[in-house]
């Protein structure tokens, strides 16, 4: 009898200890998120086959002003899709394209949830030698 007490034990710890590998890291980035200075929201939800984030929220009114593209440099920032072509990469990140609205640049980035409230968000240049991250905290 206590042998079957037993292996039950080890089969459930052995579960429970699997479950997160099997936790969908899209469905689980899907939501809204604050940056960490406060100054905006971007709401991250499916685009197609992949994941997408727009900014919902800002602090203050502001621009596109350091576009490239000197015909965007006018346009609000609430509404703009900064995050796109999010897919499942190594270890649980996302990986796609983030656009920075600070430089007008996209960068090559990931996702992380480190929690069901934290995501981090890492954008890198120069094949993963430099990068830059900011934690997001997620938003009811």
């Amino acid at each position: 009898m206590m042998r079957g007490i037993g292996l039950a034990s080890v089969l459930t710890a052995v579960l429970v200890t699997a479950l997160p590998a099997f936790a969908d890291p899209m469905a689980d980035a899907i939501g809204r998120w604050r940056d960490s200075d406060g100054e905006s929201e971007i709401a991250i939800g499916r685009c197609g086959p992949a994941l997408c984030g727009r900014i919902v929220w800002l602090k203050q009114e502001r621009f596109d002003i350091f576009n490239p593209d000197e015909t965007l440099r006018k346009r609000s920032l609430l509404g703009l899709q900064v995050l796109s072509g999010f897919k499942p990469a190594a270890k649980g990140a996302l990986e796609g394209e983030g656009y920075n609205p600070a430089d007008g640049k996209t960068y090559r980035t990931t996702l992380e949830l480190t929690s069901s409230r934290s995501l981090v968000m890492r954008g890198c240049v120069l094949g993963g030698l430099i990068c830059d991250d900011d934690t997001w905290s997620r938003q009811p």
